[in-house]
């Protein structure tokens, strides 16, 4: 039996997690509260849905009238009079029939009541207060809830935002409230302080300070360009990853950043991003499209020549630019772009070396992650197919039986503790995704290993096995850090902008108390270039005290503080960024301790 466990919701529903949450019973209730107070104030509006969440809960509307944060005043104010009334709930069976008749003129809940018939479940519905008292509700819903309002004692609405039904954007945008609950007004303070503290790590306000990236309206929107700090950083991600990967056999190769579009019918893409294509037309009456993903290019690599059984497996890596025409209203910073780097490997493989290979890539997955320590702080997704929407993914039944079968095994060998996500598979395969939460909790995919049969038969792509016929190989997608830009954006969020020393852009910051310490503040930095230490030397009229907070601020690593005494000495005063003071050390030694914590990619600044 294999040791996984199921979720019920995708990654994306936000409500996975919740269901182990002790603190969930209060938070169903308190948005139960909410959208009690809200059918008061806005009797027009129509309940649509509203689960607790990991760390509080949400509530789904329509309403015609746009609510916003200026709102929350009246809003809290009526659910306290509602907490305050201390409500029974209680839970009450329905026939399907008489439930379609309470909600009759509520079209969301209409569709709730036909999906639960269609599981074959019971219909609940929960009610809050007694009917005909002045507070009084009643809503389709499958618990559980503490047993009256009195019991939420601290509650807070979060924010408010705009939310597809059933995240389709196709259907209608609703409006959602976010908000949170605890058991005492202590932990709630805590939970928003601590909050407060999150959004000031936005990267997009760090990036003020730390000069990571730019972008211009001249060159276009959700088009980022890295500055050079932005660039050391993605290229000595790029190089410790390269590295590793080249310990484990994969070869590097690189792709133009366009192909015709036949490339992307033939795979499938054309379709499956029809719309976020960006199309590119030539003087020769041949239509082009700029990448969307890489994985074709690879095939074609793949088939420009014969290839044995004992050439595999074989795998492909580089890092490489991907295209998509984005919403302008969806694009954010760095977490999305129209244009992004993505680190991508796929490895070509007989059906009988997947296991092997997929367990490969999961190695070098922990070696990249356990530099950062973030290994360990992660969970694993197996993302499998809707069996609901078949017509989702591309390739055969048993190719798909097959492949989530494997992941399963895989799973139990390296004790993975994957959860089972339905709906959440590629177009072509299931796959294992490596989950982190980013610094507002919310979880992000960085890894990802997926087992593809569909798309090198799409391609005709073959190889002779050891008794002369002609095989069709398996694909194996995979990338490590994902895109470079949302790993960047989780990294200066996570950290708060204070990177690891091997990925600071300025690695020694070398302040001189007075212009007659330049000449040495200088020769200090020409021995530590020699190293390849990334160092500069402040040399501007300020005070030895601002040039000390501006290098705080920047997060750089190290600041060297010369004077007359160092001068005499042959030494450095060594304060880190954490407002520690090493006082004065030999050159000598600062050097070759910067030095080694530079190489082993130590999480320690001393």
């Amino acid at each position: 039996m294999s040791k996984v466990k199921e979720e019920f919701s995708s990654k994306n529903g936000r409500q996975t997690g919740a269901k182990n949450d002790v603190l969930m019973p209060l938070r169903h209730t308190a948005e139960h509260i909410l959208h009690m107070a809200m059918q008061e104030l806005y009797p027009s509006l129509k309940k649509v849905m509203g689960p607790p969440i990991e760390d509080g809960f949400y509530f789904d509307f329509d309403l015609d009238e746009k609510i916003s944060t200026d709102d929350f005043v009246k809003i809290e104010k009526r659910m306290q009079e509602i907490i305050a009334a201390n409500l029974p709930i209680k839970l009450i069976q329905s026939s399907p029939k008489e439930t379609k008749e309470i909600f009759k003129d509520n079209p969301y809940k209409l569709e709730w009541l036909r999906e639960i018939q269609d599981r074959g479940e019971k219909v609940t519905l929960y009610e809050t207060g007694e009917k005909g008292g002045k507070h009084y509700d009643l809503d389709l819903c499958a618990g559980p809830h503490v047993k009256s309002t009195g019991e939420v004692k601290a509650f807070k609405l979060l924010s408010v935002a705009g939310a597809y039904w059933k995240g389709d954007e196709k259907n209608k945008m609703l409006q959602r409230i976010y908000g949170t609950a605890f058991k005492s007004k202590v932990d709630l303070e805590s939970y928003v302080e601590a909050i407060e503290q999150k959004k000031a790590n936005d990267h997009r306000e760090l990036n003020k300070i730390l000069d990571i990236f730019t972008t211009s309206e001249l060159v276009g929107k959700g088009l980022v360009m890295y500055t050079p700090n932005g660039t050391i950083i993605r290229n000595e991600l790029r190089d410790h990853l390269l590295k590793i990967c080249k310990k484990y056999g994969a070869l590097e190769v690189d792709i133009p950043h366009m192909a015709k579009i036949d490339l992307y019918k033939i795979s499938g893409h054309a379709e499956k991003f029809k719309d976020e294509l960006f199309k590119v037309v030539s003087h020769y009456d041949e239509e082009f499209v700029l990448k969307p993903v890489n994985c074709p290019h690879h095939t074609q690599i793949y088939a420009s020549k014969p290839r044995s059984y004992r050439d595999l497996p074989l795998a492909y890596v580089e890092s490489t630019q991907q295209h998509r025409d984005e919403k302008p209203g969806a694009m954010v910073g760095l977490n999305r772009a129209r244009s992004f780097e993505i680190d991508d490997g796929h490895t070509f493989c007989t059906p009988e070396q997947i296991k092997g290979e997929a367990i490969k890539i999961i190695k070098i997955m922990t070696e990249f992650y356990e530099v950062f320590g973030m290994w360990g702080k992660h969970w694993v997704s197996l993302s499998f197919k809707d069996p609901k929407t078949p017509e989702k993914y591309i390739g055969s039944e048993e190719g798909w039986e097959t492949a989530q079968k494997m992941l399963l095994e895989i799973n139990d060998e390296l004790n993975l503790k994957g959860k089972v996500m339905i709906g959440e598979a590629a177009l072509y395969g299931p796959k294992i995704d490596i989950m982190l939460k980013d610094a507002l909790g919310n979880d992000r995919q960085l890894g990802t290993v997926q087992i593809d049969f569909a798309m090198p038969a799409r391609f005709g792509l073959v190889y002779t096995d050891n008794s002369g016929q002609e095989k069709t190989p398996v694909m194996l997608h995979r990338a490590i850090l994902g895109s470079y830009h949302r790993f960047i954006s989780y990294l200066m969020e996570s950290l708060g902008g204070a990177f690891p020393v091997w990925l600071s852009p300025t690695q020694v910051n070398i302040i001189p108390i007075t212009e007659k310490h330049l000449d040495y503040a200088q020769k200090i930095e020409t021995l530590m270039k020699e190293k390849n230490i990334r160092v500069k030397t402040d040399n501007r009229n300020e005070t030895m005290q601002a040039k000390i907070r501006d290098a705080q601020m920047q997060k750089i690593p190290y600041m060297l503080i010369v004077g007359d005494r160092e001068v005499q000495n042959n030494e450095v005063s060594v304060r880190l960024r954490t407002g520690e003071d090493l006082k004065a050390k030999p050159i000598a030694e600062v050097i070759a301790k910067i030095e080694n914590t530079y190489l082993t990619k130590s999480l320690n600044l001393w």
